[in-house]
């Protein structure tokens, strides 16, 4: 792999941290601005998502135009290998499953933030360690390890403690705090579908991680594309999970954006700012680490906090903040990136990644919401068939 600059590797850390941040922080500016279509707007974060197809057509192109001629000779004359099992004749169209899982997740997420203050959605995220850590035990029959499950027990006290003080303390800009703690739980147990959908289905195909993204992007642009219509028609007076009458009313979305400039600058942002999300997040950890990742994701929560609580749409809390150090303590023990010393935990990091080198597998489980249908640290390891084609591919699994 080519060797790059620690200023490019930390300006990709950078850009993980404000586009990810910003994405949060623009959604919620939407709904300040009137614009409750949550539907509409994960529709948007699926558009965004294609657009990591686009990138990734434009790369595979430049490295294919890049590339010597017997590169080129070499990777058409390898004959490809026999696709036994039907997640393998799948291919990557196999990315619609996960997808499916992640537009249920989304969509109540989305709702979730409409219903919520921007730090609280942020941190309820978190609640994901703990559906991930169930659905390992039940559908993939794995073993937590002490330190996983010191990690878990942290981070659902957190979410506890969130939950918490966002109902006594109720955000000026959350509508109905427990219904939106409702959705944000809910959507948490749909995207660990995706996670374990990954694990089940996925390490057996090739693919590429801007493709993949690329891919359950289109995957959930289809399933809204299905969906919208028939919201639309569908009639709904609550006002807190509807629009106009409507479950949704695209129609006057666009209308909302094409008459405010703000919302319009909004709309453009979160589309940008998830594609450049995914980007950055792969590409850090390609050049950096998976550690270093899920700790950049762990500070985004506190810019998302900080920023909300600066603008005036939240106030400083301490329950809140007592909340927050427990997830962070559950997701850096939990992800590995805290390793204490303490009752067994370090003992059991070092069987945790025995274990995990044993059988060819990286040794974090950390995942992110964002980076859909793809985690790069799990499934897929670098390998340099040249020195200007790409390829990611399954590791071996040693029995």
């Amino acid at each position: 792999m080519a060797q790059v600059s620690r200023v490019f590797v930390y300006t990709l850390m950078i850009g993980m941290l404000a586009f990810g941040s910003a994405n949060t922080l623009i959604s919620k500016a939407m709904d300040l601005e009137d614009f409750e279509h949550p539907y509409f707007q994960c529709a948007t974060m699926f558009a965004g998502e294609f657009m990591c197809l686009i990138a990734f057509g434009i790369m595979r192109w430049n490295e294919k135009r890049k590339a010597s001629p017997a590169a080129q000779n070499l990777v058409q004359a390898k004959p490809a290998a026999p696709k036994e099992g039907l997640v393998a004749k799948a291919g990557p169209l196999i990315f619609f499953i996960p997808a499916f899982f992640d537009t249920c997740g989304s969509t109540m997420m989305f709702i979730g933030l409409v219903l919520s203050a921007a730090s609280v959605y942020q941190m309820v995220r978190g609640f994901i360690i703990v559906v991930v850590a169930i659905y390992s035990i039940v559908f993939l029959k794995r073993t937590l390890y002490r330190h996983q499950v010191f990690g878990v027990c942290f981070a659902f006290l957190g979410v506890v403690v969130v939950g918490i003080s966002a109902v006594l303390f109720e955000s000026s800009s959350a509508k109905s705090p427990i219904l939106g703690m409702i959705f944000l739980i809910l959507g948490q147990f749909f995207a660990g579908g995706v996670f374990v959908s990954e694990e089940k289905f996925l390490g057996k195909i090739t693919v590429h991680p801007m493709q993949a993204v690329g891919i359950e992007g289109s995957a959930g642009l289809i399933y809204y594309f299905i969906l919208l219509p028939v919201m639309y028609f569908i009639p709904c007076s609550n006002d807190n999970l509807c629009s106009h009458g409507r479950v949704e009313d695209s129609i006057n979305a666009f209308y909302q954006i094409g008459t405010n400039w703000i919302l319009m600058l909004c709309w453009w942002g979160t589309m940008f700012s998830i594609a450049f999300f995914n980007f950055t997040g792969i590409s850090t950890t390609k050049y950096a680490s998976a550690l270093a990742r899920s700790t950049i994701d762990t500070s985004r929560t506190l810019i998302v906090w900080v920023f909300s609580m600066a603008v005036g749409w939240e106030q400083f809390e301490w329950l809140q903040l007592i909340g927050f150090a427990l997830l962070v303590i559950g997701t850096t023990v939990y992800n590995e990136v805290l390793i204490l010393p303490w009752w067994g935990f370090k003992e059991a990091v070092e069987k945790h990644r025995a274990a995990a080198a044993g059988h060819g597998t990286e040794t974090h489980d950390g995942k992110d919401l964002d980076t859909l249908g793809f985690n790069p640290d799990k499934k897929y390891e670098y390998s340099e068939t040249s020195s200007d084609m790409l390829d990611y591919r399954p590791p071996s699994t040693k029995k």
